[in-house]
């Protein structure tokens, strides 16, 4: 409106200037504050702007470069709300933070919105923080076509486009994308893609590829996956700017305020560092002391194992003994039968007789008649021998046969 204003004017005549800070532009004791609000646009109309909150990137470009260069502006601080905005003149922002950077720190912070094209921009900053319940990331790019030539077709209503360059009439209201056309859009947005995840990797940050999916997260989760260190409130996040950059605002404050309340905060925040200090040495024990019970019941489990490893090494040892005694009785026990049937077949041979003993249906050794032949008690003892009754055969044999074979 001031523009139209000027040209208006008859022969050059200007109205006033209002300055050359910018509306997006202010200072707190030494550090240029940016604010960054609502979706980021080039030239957003009046209704962008009203119904939207849109803000002019170009605006935010003019903001930076204003607080890179004044000299009263010792570190400049983002102070972020948006969910991103269009992909035009967000490289190039993202770029300008990052040569400010340079030249003085550049903080970003968000207790709202951080995301997309935003993120992208607070990435070249030296530090961002953001509080717990705040939405940060949406690392990723998309584009939408709206295809509405179905709901055309059945009003009756035809589109017909006629363009020189398969690509030329791409998106046209009423008619459908071509394979071709698809190809291309899915190439432009994987190279703005790749361009963002770069921007964002640019300044050493540990972001994991499976946080860039274009998904947010909430502060504590953002502080998890590095993108973000998370704080309470704004007035903490501007804390840290002052204390790891203290030459920030010392100027703005001593024409301020009394040296001894410069001394009271130095004092606090000093305070506060140690006890952040003691509260991660803490930690840190508290983490070896764990660590070292670990390694402690580590060592014990080991030593069970080994016992263990032991008995089943001595059971293995004595199952081989005894399978190997068992054996050796087993091959005894075949000899011995051996031996008795061949002893048998020779008292057989001799006696020249096959007369079965008299004996009871229990086979009871004291039934034998005390008259009983020869040949009787060796059927006897050739039937305990058939039955495998390796041990009363002995004894039978050593009761009654033995004398007649040593005669």
């Amino acid at each position: 409106m001031a523009a139209a204003s000027r040209s208006f004017l008859d022969r050059g005549a200007a109205l006033p200037q209002a300055g050359q800070s910018s509306p997006l532009l202010s200072v707190e004791d030494g550090i240029g504050v940016v604010a960054i609000d609502g979706p980021m646009m080039r030239k957003p109309d009046i209704f962008a702007r009203v119904l939207f909150r849109a803000t002019d990137s170009n605006m935010i470009g003019d903001a930076l470069r204003e607080a890179g260069a004044r000299d009263d502006i010792k570190a400049v601080f983002l102070d972020i709300d948006s969910p991103g905005g269009t992909v035009a003149g967000t490289p190039e922002l993202a770029a300008t933070v990052a040569s400010i950077n340079e030249r003085k720190p550049v903080y970003a912070f968000s207790s709202g919105l951080m995301a997309s094209a935003a993120y992208w921009i607070a990435s070249q900053a030296r530090a961002i923080y953001a509080t717990p319940s705040a939405q940060v990331g949406s690392i990723g790019v998309v584009q939408a076509v709206i295809d509405d030539s179905a709901a055309l077709n059945a009003e009756g209503i035809k589109v017909e486009v006629f363009s020189v360059g398969k690509y030329k009439a791409m998106g046209a209201p009423g008619t459908p994308l071509t394979d071709d056309q698809r190809d291309l859009i899915r190439s432009n947005l994987a190279e703005i893609a790749q361009e963002f995840h770069a921007a964002v990797l640019a300044r050493g940050r540990s972001i994991p590829a499976e946080a860039m999916e274009g998904q947010t997260f909430s502060g504590r989760q953002a502080q998890r996956f590095n993108l973000a260190g998370m704080v309470s409130d704004r007035d903490e996040a501007m804390r840290r700017l002052r204390v790891y950059h203290g030459a920030v605002d010392t100027a703005a404050r001593v024409m301020s305020k009394p040296i001894e309340d410069l001394l009271a905060e130095a004092q606090a925040q000093v305070t506060t560092l140690q006890q952040e200090g003691k509260a991660q040495a803490d930690l840190l024990a508290e983490a070896s002391t764990n660590i070292g019970n670990l390694q402690g019941q580590l060592s014990g489990l080991s030593a069970d194992l080994e016992s263990v490893r032991t008995e089943r090494d001595s059971a293995r040892a004595e199952t081989t003994t005894l399978q190997a005694r068992v054996t050796e009785l087993q091959a005894s026990q075949a000899d011995f039968d051996t031996r008795v049937q061949t002893e048998v077949a020779r008292v057989v041979a001799s006696t020249g007789t096959t007369v079965p003993a008299r004996v009871t249906p229990a086979g009871d050794a004291q039934a034998v008649p005390q008259d009983a032949t020869l040949a009787e008690l060796v059927a006897r003892f050739d039937r305990l021998v058939t039955e495998h009754k390796p041990e009363e055969a002995a004894r039978f044999y050593q009761k009654h046969l033995a004398q007649h074979f040593t005669r």
